[in-house]
């Protein structure tokens, strides 16, 4: 375990553990502080990060895969010069052979979990690193998940966590092999109901709906479209609009266009309350605040206390 305010201190545990490893710390005014522990089960090691300071991350992975599951605030990823920004609930799959540059958020936390060689084999073909959607996607991540709480409190059978993972990510490999396998009815209309809902919620933003305004525009049952939701995006239907309207307050904070409107209107434009609960669910997403958002798009620093 160790907890640190020495930025190189960390940079060398990182290292030692995920192997070609660079950093840069993006703010130096601020204090940098970080906690990193590290667990084992069966051949996986599950690595705990949390830290605050905004970093960029130079890697080249070497023989293991790992996999990163962010659990607060974003890493903006460019992976063989494809950009992929993972968030809360997503995870990317990082293999042997990618080339990574990458930005985090002000404060971070997440898990690095390392899949050792031979536990999984990268498809010959092109795959996207994200999982986010998909029943296959979901179980990986509550795997992963089910596999960190293995590792820290070293449970009765801990292996079988390990073994579940590890066939979930051969399941995966399969399927990139064999694109074009057929499939079933039922699985691509509950997809395709997904799809409609988020496109319907996407365009409403700013107005105000229930589950049964949604259920009613997607003509399915309220019970059915969280069903849906659950098992394509691991969230409810009413948590995936949240997070949609998080997303369209990060974009308009990013827009200089509304660099001359406050913080509070931008929030009423992305269909949130205009309040310091929406502040830390953004942060909580985010990894910052909504101003810092913003002024770090200008270059500049603010302390989080400033933030109105």
């Amino acid at each position: 375990m160790l907890n640190t305010q020495d930025f190189g201190c960390w940079e060398a545990a990182v290292e030692t553990n995920l192997g070609h490893h660079h950093s840069e710390l993006l703010s130096p005014t601020k204090q940098f502080q970080a906690h990193f522990r590290v667990g084992q089960v069966g051949a996986f090691s599950v690595l705990h990060m949390r830290g605050s300071g905004r970093l960029r991350l130079c890697r080249e992975q070497r023989e293991q895969t790992v996999l990163w599951l962010p659990l607060r605030g974003i890493t903006a990823e460019r992976i063989n010069g494809q950009s992929w920004l993972a968030e809360p609930g997503t995870g990317l799959l990082f293999q042997p052979g990618d080339v990574m540059k990458g930005e985090t958020s002000e404060t971070i936390e997440g898990l690095s979990i390392l899949i050792p060689p031979g536990l999984h084999r990268r498809p010959s073909g092109l795959a996207s690193p994200l999982l986010a959607a998909g029943p296959l996607h979901q179980r990986i991540l509550a795997s992963a998940r089910a596999l960190a709480v293995a590792a820290a409190l070293q449970f009765a059978g801990p292996e079988l966590a390990a073994d579940q993972l590890t066939e979930l990510l051969r399941e995966w490999s399969d399927r990139q092999e064999q694109p074009f396998r057929r499939e079933r009815l039922t699985a691509r209309r509950r997809r395709d109901t997904v799809e409609s809902a988020r496109q319907w919620m996407a365009a409403r933003l700013p107005e105000r709906f229930s589950l049964e305004d949604l259920s009613q525009a997607v003509a399915v049952s309220p019970r059915q479209l969280q069903y849906s939701f659950k098992e394509e995006q691991g969230r409810s239907p009413m948590a995936e609009a949240k997070r949609l309207r998080l997303q369209r307050l990060r974009s308009l904070l990013l827009d200089p266009s509304h660099d001359q409107r406050r913080v509070t209107e931008l929030m009423v434009a992305a269909g949130l309350i205009a309040s310091g609960v929406t502040s830390a669910d953004y942060r909580n997403w985010c990894g910052e605040y909504p101003g810092q958002t913003r002024l770090r798009r200008l270059g500049r620093d603010r302390d989080p206390a400033d933030e109105a």
